[in-house]
């Protein structure tokens, strides 16, 4: 079990380690470049091809997809609580809280613990992720919801190249699925790389108070991932998927927006070095209970 273990943690973590390295020794990283990049090409055809191998069974990943909705606004709604019960301030906490880092840790997790089907799952739990962040999050760190946002979101319109043909019947041609199936390889190695570079640029403060507020983060999602997965009466590998996407670290997307709007930049900073820290820990404990 140890060594299975060992097989799914160490390529996210020395990938991550390494971008983190890099940075920290002072080499050039372009962040900016790189996300963008994976925003416009790698994570739409990750999310072609994801889609495409659920697409023998459409149901169960739309059931998957409002299961992941049902999860986060729950985590969203709990996070509102947990953040008044404990005065924090408001707006930055939220959106850190509410957050799951399903696309840099949470996709190639799910890959190496549960396959290509996992990934796929996990894909389809980070579209809607997408979607909560640049419009929920968006609004609660700047008080203004732009449905115009949603446009950003690419991968939607990799969801809407797969359906297309899943829908029609139409065998993808050998050019497009190389195409894809080559950009979405190289998408999850950046995705690593692109966590460990901005790890390395976050600064720290407050580690005492930021450590007890990340461990019941992801306590907190983890209990949300297994309710959630039962009230869905899902079994296997949707079931494992969801739990673990659940139980991510802060996305790094929260620091931009809370550094972008001034929502105490340095406090989400800490929560997603600690949480993501934490989480090389507790994913452990987490697929030993998934396994």
């Amino acid at each position: 079990m140890f060594v299975e273990l060992f097989n799914v943690i160490s390529p996210v973590l020395i990938i991550s380690l390494i971008g983190y390295l890099w940075v920290k020794r002072g080499f050039d990283f372009p962040t900016d470049f790189v996300t963008r990049i994976n925003m416009n090409f790698g994570t739409p055809c990750l999310t072609f091809v994801g889609i495409l191998k659920l697409g023998e069974d459409m149901g169960t990943a739309t059931n998957f997809m409002l299961a992941s909705f049902v999860a986060l606004l729950t985590l969203l709604v709990v996070s509102v609580i947990f953040v008044f019960i404990f005065d924090l301030p408001k707006r930055g906490y939220i959106i850190a809280l509410s957050s799951t880092n399903c696309g840099n840790m949470g996709v190639p997790l799910s890959l190496f613990a549960f396959g290509e089907v996992g990934m796929a799952f996990a894909i389809a739990y980070l579209v809607v992720g997408s979607i909560f962040q640049f419009t929920i999050a968006v609004y609660i760190s700047h008080g203004n919801m732009n449905p115009t946002f949603l446009l950003r979101i690419t991968m939607i319109w990799g969801i809407i190249a797969a359906l297309f043909f899943i829908q029609t019947g139409i065998t993808p041609p050998t050019w497009l699925m190389n195409t894809t199936q080559l950009l979405a390889g190289v998408t999850i190695p950046l995705m690593l790389l692109t966590l460990g570079a901005s790890l390395a640029k976050l600064p720290m403060i407050r580690f005492g108070k930021m450590s007890a507020i990340a461990a019941g983060k992801i306590a907190i999602g983890m209990a949300i991932g297994i309710g959630t997965a039962y009230l869905f009466n899902f079994q296997g590998i949707e079931r494992n998927v969801l739990i673990l996407q659940m139980s991510m670290p802060v996305a790094v997307f929260s620091y931009l927006l809370a550094s972008k709007y001034n929502r105490n930049p340095e406090e989400v900073a800490s929560l997603i070095l600690i949480t993501t820290l934490l989480s090389f820990i507790t994913i452990p404990v987490m697929l030993l209970y998934l396994f």
